[in-house]
């Protein structure tokens, strides 16, 4: 519920002017929530110049006043950092300390999701990846094996691709402990989104992803999304083991570790398709 510290309030209209549910009126030169159609998006508490305005379900401690020094960042350092990422598959035994996990946590938190639904979650898996990896691969070998060819399918070459690896994926780590599937990462995030709660699940957690994968660049860590991983989130014992409930599905999952890869410049790319209209 959003509450307005009437004696903070100067009555500019800010807040009404900014809501995008029109649920903030001006009534006797003083803000005034409706309380018919708020999405608790906070745009009244960030824009409100007297900071008389919060949001009983929120932690309020949470809520930064703007400082450029402390929040601009240059567009060519976003670019260039954008440019320079590089997905790592090669990760040190060294742990990932918890408070940089949180940190990439905080990131897909702060995330914009549709209709301000936050439909978000997070496994994290540390010291139980030895397990999971094993339990993966064994899911998707036996999806490769059930791989019957369909040439009317214009994606059937790349099934059967992967159909070969997951195969060769699980011997080698049966065999020889070879870990070609989370390349001995020790962490790995799960991103959840709730479809009870999302008319877009991949939509809301892919935003959220993109945006862990910066923060885990800013904190010299090296990741790597996990798409073979959404393959087998399907299977049941998966989800047990990880107590994920019917409601969640997988949206990605993404390594992080530290590496001793270094890069010393970025790589090109095709030039991008626009249809200017």
């Amino acid at each position: 519920m959003i509450r307005i510290n009437l004696e903070k309030c100067i009555g500019c209209g800010l807040c009404a002017e900014d809501c995008q549910c029109s649920d903030i009126k001006i009534i006797d030169w003083k803000a005034q929530p409706l309380f018919k159609s708020c999405l608790n998006c906070g745009h009244c508490i960030a824009v409100c110049p007297q900071n008389a305005v919060s949001i009983d379900e929120y932690d309020m401690n949470e809520v930064l006043d703007y400082s450029k020094d402390k929040f601009y960042v240059e567009p060519e350092k976003v670019l260039n950092s954008i440019k320079y990422r590089r997905s790592i598959r090669n990760f040190t035994d060294k742990p990932v300390e918890k408070e940089k996990l949180m940190k990439i946590i905080d990131a897909g938190r702060f995330t914009p999701s549709g209709g301000n639904r936050q439909p978000i979650s997070f496994v994290v898996v540390q010291d139980n990846m030895s397990e999971l990896t094993k339990l993966t691969l064994d899911v998707l070998n036996d999806i490769a094996c059930s791989y019957v060819p369909n040439e009317d399918d214009p994606l059937d070459s790349q099934k059967k691709r992967y159909s070969v690896m997951w195969k060769m994926m699980h011997r080698q780590y049966n065999k020889y402990g070879k870990d070609k599937l989370f390349f001995n990462a020790p962490s790995i995030i799960i991103v959840l989104s709730d479809k009870n709660l999302s008319f877009n699940p991949y939509v809301d957690g892919g935003l959220a992803a993109a945006n862990m994968q910066t923060m885990a660049d800013a904190l010299n860590l090296g990741a790597c999304f996990n798409g073979f991983f959404t393959f087998a989130s399907h299977d049941k014992n998966i989800r047990e083991f990880l107590n994920i409930s019917d409601s969640k599905v997988v949206v990605t999952s993404l390594l992080f570790g530290y590496t001793n890869n270094k890069y010393y410049r970025t790589v090109p790319r095709k030039s991008a398709e626009v249809n200017w209209r």
